[in-house]
């Protein structure tokens, strides 16, 4: 066998193998794309789950921050009565309708920063919920961007090779000429 030939041969064994491993890539790729969307959609799910958490906490505070304001209620109705005033009247009813609305606020301020947590919890979930998706699209395309690498990379080195076997007149080896020169030694440009 010839030089010639056998450079002809390494050259379509390179070929097959610059494209066997574009493939190789693009599934390894895809892989990697699959492992990081199920990270992503397991911190989707975690970060639900802290936001329930925060709900169930909240209203758990906002009951214990309501039982307060009750028992603080009662005090200052008790201290009312023992100081002799109608409590049902003038500024003692003011006195226990501000307090009951001083109450009513902590508590809905305690809820409201529980859904405002709750909240920033569900806008990561949805992030990362984003973010898985955006992975299995690529680990959807990476197959095919490689395939047609790979197939690009074939053609190329065919059309490459395809070249330098006429540069050796199809016999396998070169017969001298120049492919660039005709058959009078004239250059073709």
């Amino acid at each position: 066998m010839c030089f010639a030939t056998a450079a002809l041969i390494a050259g379509v064994a390179g070929a097959a193998v610059s494209a066997g491993g574009q493939i190789v890539q693009g599934q390894a790729t895809a892989s990697a794309a699959n492992y990081r969307a199920q990270v992503a959609q397991n911190n989707a799910t975690i970060a639900k789950q802290n936001a329930d958490y925060a709900i169930a906490a909240g209203m758990q505070s906002a009951e214990t921050q309501s039982l307060k304001g009750a028992a603080k209620g009662g005090a200052i109705k008790a201290g009312i009565a023992a100081s002799g005033i109608d409590v049902n009247t003038g500024s003692a009813v003011d006195v226990r309708e501000s307090q009951r609305e001083a109450a009513t606020l902590d508590t809905e301020t305690v809820m409201n920063n529980a859904e405002l947590q709750a909240y920033g919890y569900n806008a990561k979930a949805t992030g990362f919920e984003a973010e898985a998706e955006l992975d299995k699209l690529t680990a959807e395309q990476a197959p095919i961007g490689a395939a047609i690498g790979a197939t690009g990379s074939l053609l190329s080195s065919a059309s490459s090779l395809g070249f330098k076997w006429s540069g050796m007149g199809g016999t396998g080896s070169f017969s001298g000429a120049s492919p660039f020169t005709s058959a009078s030694s004239t250059a073709i440009y």
